[in-house]
């Protein structure tokens, strides 16, 4: 399937089934993604050995959720009205308690805005005595047992991975997991305690953005992560949700800029849950996010526990082709991060080349040990399909989330002579389908592949025979 952008799918009990599995893949899912506030190592050798009953290409990404307050999970759900009174306590012998953080009050002053789930209920603190948080009922009709509190804010803990977080983290790592998405990612230090405790791995850091102190310190957050999420739930709820489509936007640019992925992620395609095709409006949101630079939509409760996953999924690839197939390239003048200045600026010639000649130009080879100068490429948005050739499979799956790269192969070596070089590359790419006799293909490579220099010596247009 050759659509550029990257479809995330959140893998529940409605995608454990192989057959679904399978359909999901061929319909355009490129990454898997588990959520680690329910998932545990069990969980996750499932959905792994699911995945690569299929494919070895898709890759696997753990949600870790972070100090997410919880309520209790209490008998019943509990009617209210505005108005009402809730007595929120801080041990189990209360009715009603912060179940994982039964400590909370000691951070609450009166006045705090308490949101519970997706902010279907919203909860007002009038006063705090013995530990117990009197609060009133602003708005909302019941609440539910075990729901998420969200406090905007309220700085209750610096700790950026609980125990559980870790136990699953750890697995992920040593069972080969692709990437990571801490939650709450407010500034440069939470990231770096995620990148600390994957020391070692080959595990991206993709950084949850979902208030706004993760919005105020985007660029020095952008500098430590290798990717962010726009995670509209949190966002929706933190700043509210007039304000969600300008942050949207303004993430991607600022990750675009930066040469590092984004996804857009939470309700893309929500009434799929239980309706076998979407609304107008859903697929407006979906093609949005495509059009204003977004390198991978995100797929969530529809995958994990809706009706329809795999035509969800099929939905979002249709809708990327039909989008991309009228986006014009925009050149970002903007150095990336972690780029050198010659990485950058033989990327930028390239991606200008390709516009001056899209119609001379079928399709561009990149031949990277890691991928960066394929990721630095495809950020500009050029018309063709983008084929890298990587050192190895954490390589290859790590492009999965970046825009514009259609395929990505292990090429374990090259020649050391350099037309060599280029007739083995051109042999395995026709070996994969991927170009054929009369196609005029960009070649941008180094020779040998895996040297120490970084910046290519191969950069020619060539006339396929």
């Amino acid at each position: 399937m050759n659509k550029k952008t990257k479809i995330v799918c959140t893998i529940g009990p409605s995608s454990w089934d192989p057959a679904v599995m399978k359909q999901m893949i061929e319909n355009g899912m490129n990454c898997a993604r588990v959520n680690g506030a329910f998932a545990d190592p069990a969980e996750m050798d499932k959905v792994k050995q699911l995945v690569r009953a299929v494919s070895s290409d898709v890759s696997l990404m753990l949600d870790v959720k972070g100090p997410e307050v919880r309520l209790n999970k209490f008998p019943e759900p509990i009617a209210l009205k505005p108005g009402m009174r809730l007595m929120i306590g801080n041990s189990p012998a209360a009715p009603l308690y912060p179940a994982n953080y039964p400590q909370l009050y000691q951070f609450v002053k009166p006045g705090q805005v308490i949101l519970v789930g997706d902010g279907d209920v919203e909860l007002v603190v009038k006063e705090i005595s013995n530990g117990v948080m009197n609060c009133e009922v602003v708005f909302g009709e019941v609440l539910k047992p075990g729901k998420a509190l969200n406090l905007p804010g309220c700085v209750y803990t610096t700790d950026v991975l609980t125990e559980k977080d870790k136990e699953n983290l750890r697995h992920a790592v040593v069972t080969g997991w692709d990437f990571v998405s801490p939650s709450f990612i407010q500034n440069k230090e939470a990231a770096a305690q995620v990148k600390e405790f994957i020391t070692g791995s080959d595990m991206k850091v993709i950084a949850k953005i979902e208030n706004q102190a993760g919005i105020d310190n985007i660029d020095e957050i952008l500098e430590v992560v290798d990717g962010i999420m726009v995670a509209r739930g949190g966002l929706g709820v933190e700043l509210g949700l007039g304000k969600v489509p300008m942050v949207q936007r303004f993430l991607i640019e600022k990750a675009n800029n930066a040469g590092k992925p984004v996804i857009t992620a939470t309700q893309m395609l929500e009434s799929m849950t239980t309706n076998p095709s979407p609304t107008r409006a859903e697929a407006n949101d979906v093609a949005t996010a495509i059009v204003t630079g977004t390198d991978a939509i995100m797929l969530s409760g529809e995958s994990s526990a809706g009706k329809y996953p795999a035509e969800a999924v099929a939905f979002m690839s249709q809708t990327a082709i039909e989008v991309e197939s009228t986006l014009q390239p925009k050149i970002i003048h903007s150095r990336a991060l972690d780029a050198s200045i010659t990485a950058d600026a033989l990327t930028k010639a390239a991606a200008s080349l390709c516009v001056e000649m899209a119609q001379d130009i079928d399709k561009v080879i990149v031949v990277s040990q890691t991928g960066r100068t394929a990721r630095l490429l495809t950020r500009h948005g050029i018309f063709q399909p983008v084929y890298a050739f990587v050192s190895s499979e954490v390589f290859a799956r790590t492009l999965l989330l970046s825009k514009g790269i259609v395929r990505a192969f292990v090429q374990e070596a090259t020649s050391e002579t350099r037309d060599n070089a280029v007739q083995q590359i051109l042999a395995r790419a026709k070996q994969e389908g991927i170009i054929q006799v009369n196609d005029r293909v960009l070649l941008f490579c180094k020779t040998p592949f895996g040297g120490d220099h970084y910046f290519p010596n191969i950069f020619e247009i060539i006339d396929v025979t």
